[in-house]
């Protein structure tokens, strides 16, 4: 029953091919740090390395809010060809310029990160267009499980062809996968402009819709996943990461997967509390570890867990595109785009300093108080909401 409700929904509109391009198109979002990480360190240290690709990161978060706009006032098509073209360019070059040119690494590592097609916020802002918003519920679902096979195959893929080809190859294997799939996804007939948001609708987004509440759920869960990220490798390898550190973050990654299969075949809709509550079950879920006697253990943990996460992502998605305005859903969703990578960032940092100095346990703890704190905070204001009169909510659902 489960697989026959997906292949109806992926028969749906030409729902299943703007998935499967989609999901082409992001594998660089998989592969793309590593591979420039293996780059760049074949005549470089670590700490250079890791400017490179933090540049690369925030480059493209940077670009993301912007080009998601341009998307929703000029049509998606002329933005995702221009930028696949930019960005597969930028890291031929990269991958082709003498190991030792590190500088050249560097600015080319921006100019890809500038030119990183939009196809997350793109594909995000086209379900509640074009699907009724059960249907849209279950494809989100849907995206949230497929896009943990980018994040586990993705790094594997990279490793592979660097070992057998060497790194340059990796990177441009990168390139490859973005162009090849940004324009296949560019061609589905779906991809026609939407209606252009008014000036005011563009002006007031983060003003006059949830989306402020939805963006700082974002930031909260992806600090927690990558203070995990962090600890999880601590907990297994010690000091030095190992590959079994690996495994369980990638049971962690399959538990996901598992849990937003299990969500997308659900009846009925999400409603804001439901985003409240899936975050603090992923908080309550990270929390458990702290007490998992050994590696093991942690494994365990980590694989039930896993299945809060990609059903709550997948319940965030929804109430984005459920209110997002006409003509705004590309911005809306970059914007939740820009939280994931601020969360991002925030969490891998807090996570290598909490480690350093109190140690895995403790840093599952208090990555967990980000999205306590937040779900908490949402049903608490939930709660105060409904005890005024409808009139008094000024923020339309």
């Amino acid at each position: 029953m489960v697989l026959a409700r997906y292949r109806a929904v992926l028969r749906t509109g030409g729902v299943g091919r703007l998935l499967w391009t989609s999901l082409l198109a992001r594998m660089p979002n998989g592969m793309s740090a590593l591979a420039i990480l293996l780059l760049v360190t074949r005549e470089n240290g670590y700490a250079r390395a890791g400017l490179v690709t933090g540049s690369y990161v925030a480059a493209a978060g940077g670009s993301n809010l912007l080009l998601s706009r341009a998307v929703d006032r000029i049509g998606p098509r002329p933005i995702l060809i221009s930028t696949a073209a930019g960005y597969a360019a930028g890291l031929v070059a990269m991958a082709l310029v003498p190991a030792n040119a590190y500088v050249a690494e560097l600015l080319l590592g921006v100019a890809a990160g500038v030119s990183s097609p939009p196809v997350v916020s793109v594909v995000r802002g086209l379900w509640p267009r074009l699907l009724e918003p059960e249907v849209a519920q279950v494809v989100y679902g849907l995206e949230a499980t497929a896009q943990e096979l980018v994040f586990i195959s993705g790094p594997a893929l990279v490793a592979l062809v660097a070992g057998i080809a060497g790194a340059p190859a990796a990177v441009i294997l990168t390139a490859a996968f973005a162009f090849v799939g940004t324009l296949a996804f560019a061609s589905s007939p779906a991809l026609r402009p939407a209606a252009r948001p008014s000036e005011r609708v563009r002006h007031r987004l983060m003003r006059r819709t949830r989306l402020p509440l939805y963006v700082a759920a974002a930031v909260a869960i992806t600090i927690a996943l990558n203070m995990t990220d962090v600890g999880v490798v601590a907990f297994v390898s010690g000091r030095h990461a190992s590959a079994a550190a690996g495994v369980v973050l990638a049971l962690w990654s399959v538990g996901s997967m598992v849990g937003g299969l299990l969500f997308g075949v659900r009846s009925g809709g999400v409603d804001d509390a439901a985003v409240g509550r899936s975050t603090v079950a992923i908080a309550i879920s990270i929390a458990v570890c702290a007490v998992s006697p050994g590696p093991v253990g942690l494994a365990v943990v980590l694989f039930a867990g896993g299945s809060t996460v990609a059903p709550g992502l997948a319940r965030l998605y929804a109430r984005v595109g459920a209110a997002a305005p006409e003509g705004a859903s590309t911005e809306a969703f970059g914007w939740v785009a820009v939280g994931l990578l601020v969360g991002s960032s925030i969490g891998a940092a807090v996570g290598g300093f909490v480690v350093d100095a109190l140690g895995a346990r403790v840093d599952f703890l208090l990555a967990a108080v980000a999205p306590a704190i937040t779900g908490l905070a949402v049903l608490a204001w939930l709660r105060r909401r409904d005890a005024l009169p409808a009139a008094a909510d000024p923020l339309p659902s």
